[in-house]
């Protein structure tokens, strides 16, 4: 293998690059040295969702090192950043040059496991509302079928009733 693929480079990024992209294939990581990136789900849609601001000394784009998936979020140069590119090829050189990588790239996995687990109860608040929502409304429908079938309610059926019997 060639010996630059096996180590980490710097890489600058201007303000408003797109770094990675949601649902697109990376064999990267970066750990910001300086300047900042903001992380984005459904970046550039209708429901577009900040994640966050992440500066200097945090890592994005680890699972995408670790899992072989496509990325699981946007990430676009908030300023100018330099960014370590550290690749799959690489990581190990990453890792032996700094063992506080290690770290850094265990705490950002927390975070991020942690965002995720907040959306999931976020939109399980949101699926239970809804559903309440859902069923006040089917209650207030079975009122009015109640209310309409109820002869109770309606004199007038009532009297042309009784006088039909008479």
């Amino acid at each position: 293998m060639d010996e630059k693929k096996k180590k980490p480079r710097m890489q600058t990024f201007h303000a408003e690059e797109m770094i990675l992209k949601e649902g697109e294939e990376s064999d990267s990581m970066y750990k910001i040295l300086s300047g900042s990136v903001a992380v984005f789900n459904r970046y550039g849609e209708k429901e577009e969702h900040l994640i966050g601001i992440y500066s200097k000394g945090r890592c994005f784009g680890e699972l995408n090192v670790f899992s072989n998936l496509p990325c699981i979020y946007t990430v676009v140069a908030y300023n100018d950043v330099l960014v370590m590119r550290v690749t799959t090829d690489s990581l190990e050189e990453f890792i032996v040059t700094n063992p506080r990588n290690v770290i850094d790239i265990m705490h950002n996995m927390a975070h991020t496991i942690r965002m995720m687990q907040m959306n999931i109860e976020f939109l399980i608040d949101d699926f239970s509302k809804k559903e309440d929502e859902d069923e006040k409304k089917r209650e207030d429908v079975r009122k009015k079928i109640m209310q309409y079938t109820n002869p109770a309610n309606y004199p007038l059926a009532n009297l042309v009733q009784k006088n039909m019997r008479v």
